[in-house]
């Protein structure tokens, strides 16, 4: 059977206001260049809607993100063609290009070009089919690596199965398609109704999605109802599939993230891969492991309860949140609106406390010489700004602002 293995619908907190035109806090003088004939160097991604209109989602273009300016949506923000929540939601921007799921069976390469987007290429499926479906997503010199959306119980061999896809992106062909095969759980799942689910209809949601010596590392859950204190990562071979193996830990609970676009767990410079967790009572934890290995490191396991819950939205649900993790450089990774110096186990720096506003939680973090993090602030009276975060200086600066009219910002991204 195969079915549609989605955990529940995004809900988001509008904030609705009109919109103004386009304009510079420090307007520019002489002659202005036609910047719809430039490609700008970044690209910030907003969501524009409230709770009586549809979203609309618009990419704005800079080529400062620092500037001291106003950007809105209005007149300047280019709208992609055929975006829906979900493909803002299921979707990954990678060099410059942006790589969209349409309706289940569609993947879109697209980028901007002389001020609008451009489709580069795509690959369509049987419709309905939700095969190409990108839950979590990984680059590396094969392409495009994701999980599909959907998933289906194998009688035969008794596990549940989820496909790995690898997509050639300069041809936007399916180089393979292969199915990563996952235990029946041991213990009783339960539907909303609180019935014990049959074996086929088991939900499979991928958490954390990394590769690395020739290795896949699938941190997952069953579902988000039965909550247990364990935290479950499959690994096996790359791109084979094969010599699959079972890894669990109860020692900071289940492990955390979305099924989505954002990332929950990181690798270091020395190949240490850390995925992150958290428990029955919302606090999160830091699992390792280490290069070259397959197990949890057993002398690694970091209780981060002092930084209380960096879920995206208590609406997604704490246990399933959506939060995003970047690894910096040297041992620091952010977390989110915290620095984190993971391998000595220290919190760096709360964002926050620079009193600059509250950083918001993306689908991406832009990160620039291994020392310059940018985040989205959003203040106490609806202001929203792009902030850049100096490592070495341990300073945070207000950049661009974008106009308080929007919903949220996803991503923010290096066009160039």
């Amino acid at each position: 059977m195969k079915k549609l293995n989605v955990a529940g619908m995004l809900l988001a907190t509008a904030f609705a206001m009109p919109f103004i035109q386009s304009c510079s806090k420090t307007p520019d003088t002489g002659n202005k260049p036609d910047d719809t004939k430039q490609t700008k160097e970044y690209a910030i991604f907003v969501t524009v809607g409230n709770s009586s209109s549809s979203e609309n989602y618009y990419t704005l273009t800079t080529a400062d993100l620092m500037k001291d300016t106003l950007l809105s949506p209005v007149n300047s923000g280019i709208e992609p063609d055929n975006i829906t929540s979900w493909a803002d939601i299921y979707s990954v921007f990678y060099q410059g290009s942006f790589y969209y799921t349409q309706d289940g069976n569609i993947i879109s390469k697209q980028r901007i070009i002389n001020g609008k987007y451009k489709e580069l290429g795509n690959i369509v499926a049987s419709a309905g089919s939700w095969q190409l479906g990108m839950m979590k997503t990984f680059f590396n010199n094969s392409g495009l690596n994701f999980l599909s959306w959907e998933v289906k119980y194998n009688q035969a061999e008794d596990v549940i199965e989820k496909n790995l896809y690898i997509i050639d992106t300069a041809a936007m062909t399916i180089k393979s398609n292969n199915p990563v095969k996952f235990p029946v759980p041991g213990f009783t799942i339960y539907d909303n109704n609180g019935n014990p689910m049959a074996k086929k209809d088991i939900p499979l949601t991928p958490s954390s999605f990394s590769i690395r010596d020739n290795k896949v590392f699938i941190g997952f859950y069953y579902d988000w109802i039965t909550k247990l204190d364990t935290a479950y990562m499959l690994v096996c071979d790359y791109p084979a599939l094969t010599n699959v193996k079972l890894l669990k830990d109860n020692r900071l609970g289940h492990v955390s993230g979305a099924w989505y676009a954002s990332s929950s767990s990181f690798t270091d410079e020395n190949g240490d891969y850390y995925f992150s967790t958290i428990s029955k009572n919302k606090t999160y934890g830091l699992l390792r492991i280490k290069s070259g290995t397959t197990v949890i490191d057993p002398d690694y396991a970091y209780d981060l309860k002092e930084v209380g819950n960096i879920s995206g939205a208590v609406s997604w649900g704490d246990y399933a949140g959506s939060d995003h993790h970047v690894y910096i450089k040297s041992g620091l990774a952010l977390m989110g609106s915290y620095i984190i110096d993971v391998r000595n186990k220290k919190v760096i720096k709360d964002l926050n406390s620079f009193g600059l506003g509250k950083v918001q939680i993306t689908m991406d973090t832009y990160t620039e010489n291994g020392n310059e993090v940018y985040v989205v602030l959003k203040t106490d009276d609806a202001r929203w700004f792009v902030a850049k975060y100096d490592v070495a200086a341990n300073t945070l600066k207000r950049g661009v602002e974008i106009h308080s009219g929007i919903k949220g910002i996803s991503r923010i991204g290096r066009l160039k």
